[in-house]
């Protein structure tokens, strides 16, 4: 009887370890890029490096490491990189006509514009909403010229202290 359950048991593994590739699992590598590790580390050797959407059949899963088949080796990726489902394909959300679309999109800022933006209102801006909004952009400007020196800290620190 012991015999008998033994061989079953050992039947029953054999079986299992030989379907196992039929129930593999496979996963699609997510980033642009993810490296084929010879061990579970990033400082280990590189096997190869794959590109997104590569399919790989998954061994076993260790922690953050995803042991897989390449080719005829066996690897490491991080588990970060992979998924069970195939990466997205590209998305384009405008959809028209070609001539439509050159003619009606939003231009480029010129340098000047992007200079002055990244500066702050142009000149002319400035004094027209001056007269506009009653701001005082010379005032400001004179404002912001004053240096004030590590001294002069250090000196209104000592004179205000409680």
């Amino acid at each position: 009887m012991k015999k008998m359950i033994a061989t079953l048991v050992l039947m029953a593994a054999a079986l299992i370890a030989t379907a196992s590739p039929l129930f593999a699992e496979d996963v699609y590598v997510q980033s642009m890029r993810a490296k084929v590790m010879a061990e579970a580390s990033f400082k280990a050797k590189m096997i190869a490096e794959v590109n997104k959407g590569y399919k790989l059949t998954v061994l076993a899963k260790s922690g953050n490491w995803v042991k897989v088949k390449y080719g005829s080796f066996d690897g490491f990726v991080s588990a970060l990189l992979v998924s069970n489902v195939p990466p997205m394909e590209k998305q384009t959300i405008i959809k028209g006509d070609e001539i439509a679309l050159q003619t009606n999109v939003r231009r480029r800022a010129s340098t000047y514009t992007s200079a002055a933006a990244a500066r702050g209102l142009a000149a002319d801006d400035r004094r027209r909403l001056s007269k506009e909004e009653k701001s005082d952009y010379d005032a400001l400007d004179r404002m912001e010229s004053f240096v004030v020196g590590d001294a002069e800290v250090l000196k209104f620190m000592e004179e205000t202290k409680p």
